[in-house]
């Protein structure tokens, strides 16, 4: 039976729409859409960095004759690959999960979930440091305690954020006069129905964009109304579970977004194994988590070297060489042989599918990949592979008893389309 993700659709899409522009981080996707935001033609031409991307973009849709400070225009980037977020939380079953889960949604990356006691901190540079817990009371005396406890020296951030209870933010300014604050985004109930924390975490991704990638340059609207790609794919993710896209999406399913920089994984909440220690936050019915050094470009380096080393390598090309697997073994193995973007991006699937199933990742849960039953690719890195191949490596975390379950890849980038498109409530 097919779900139902957040409030009803009050305009499945937005009918003036007629151009969608995604700036990636190598590559500009145009696509013109008919009043229905059905996709009419589509190009994606290699970024000119030369140029910069307003001279570019501005360039590009002239030729498509578009007015470029028209509404028509819809525009979303995910050229600097995403703000890094840490988080400091009271719990992080409860404030940590509801905190990460709309750091997701905004499109940047939460790169570590710690409770006020956690020792050591992190060495990890992160852009925004984030702080919270507990509903808003006013008997707060065990959040009080450990708040005055908190160090962020153990931390290495550009900017500290509160979103904890209200009735604390003066302390943690007193405190911490350099901290930004925030609405609790738990407020009276531990669902987490407010999206304080999206909403500066969004901003903070957009002028992050805005200013480290030139597209303030871009005209008027064009650059005060941008978005950020991974909103957009997980605003389309919502769509096609809410019955509203061509994609059609039912029972427990995941979506793989394979880019040059990440692999974004998106996926329903049946998926999780009971025994998870990791929970997705309360009441959502979908996730999503964001592998950082997943990706065939920028990420490449990483990606090979975690390659190279990994326990099941072996196994892994069975599935994906039709022969010479020895030998590629060990040529791999051994650093002496480069892997083509096409087996990258086959590496970027079965590491995250790897991860998924043994959740190892901060604040991934742990999966029961037999229980899918629909599997989508999208993204650059996903447009050469083969159903077949793929088929291969999802056996290998499904027995045989299991099938295989369909799989769909996104070649017109309709998820995309359907997110930027989507005028429903984003609830994720």
């Amino acid at each position: 039976m097919r779900r139902t993700i957040g409030n009803a659709l009050e305009s499945t899409t937005l009918k003036c729409a007629r151009i969608a522009v995604d700036i990636g981080s190598t590559v500009v996707k145009i696509a013109r859409l008919d009043s229905n935001g059905e996709v009419e033609s589509q190009q994606l031409v290699p970024r000119d960095f030369e140029a910069g991307i307003a001279r570019q973009v501005e360039s590009l849709l002239e030729r498509c004759d578009a007015v470029l400070e028209a509404e028509e225009v819809l525009v979303c980037s995910s050229a600097n690959g995403g703000l890094q977020v840490g988080i400091g939380c009271l719990s992080k079953r409860f404030s940590g999960a509801v905190m990460r889960n709309q750091v997701l949604l905004a499109g940047a990356n939460p790169v570590f979930v710690h409770d006020f006691d956690e020792e050591g901190g992190s060495l990890t540079h992160v852009d925004i440091l984030l702080v919270g817990g507990g509903v808003n009371c006013e008997d707060s005396i065990h959040l009080e305690r450990r708040l005055r406890r908190f160090d962020p020296k153990r931390y290495q951030f550009g900017s500290l954020v509160y979103a904890g209870n209200s009735h604390l933010a003066s302390l943690f300014a007193e405190l911490f006069s350099n901290a930004a604050i925030v609405s609790n985004p738990l407020a009276d109930e531990l669902g987490g129905r407010s999206l304080s924390v999206f909403e500066a975490v969004r901003r903070a991704f957009l002028d992050d964009l805005v200013y480290k990638e030139g597209v303030s340059e871009l005209k008027g609207s064009l650059s005060t109304g941008i978005h950020p790609t991974p909103e957009i794919v997980s605003r389309g993710f919502q769509r096609a579970l809410a019955n509203s896209s061509a994609i059609k999406l039912s029972g427990p399913c995941v979506v793989l977004d394979i880019g040059g920089a990440t692999t974004d994984l998106h996926y329903t909440v049946e998926v999780v194994r009971d025994d998870s220690e990791e929970r997705p936050s309360p009441g959502v019915s979908a996730a999503r988590f964001v592998f950082t050094d997943l990706g065939i470009a920028a990420s490449r380096q990483r990606l090979v070297l975690q390659l190279r080393s990994y326990p099941r390598l072996y196994e892994f090309l069975t599935c994906v060489l039709d022969d010479n697997i020895q030998d590629v073994y060990q040529t791999l193995r051994e650093g002496e042989w480069e892997p083509p973007p096409l087996l990258l991006s086959y590496a970027c699937l079965f590491i995250a599918l790897d991860r998924f199933a043994h959740g190892k990742g901060p604040g991934l849960p742990t999966a029961d990949l037999a229980r899918i039953e629909q599997v989508l690719l999208t993204g650059g890195a996903s447009q050469a592979m083969r159903e077949e191949v793929i088929a291969r490596v999802l056996g290998l975390f499904r027995s045989e008893n299991n099938g295989v379950p369909a799989i769909f890849i996104d070649r017109r980038y309709q998820l995309w389309v359907d997110g930027i498109t989507w005028s429903g409530q984003a609830s994720m």
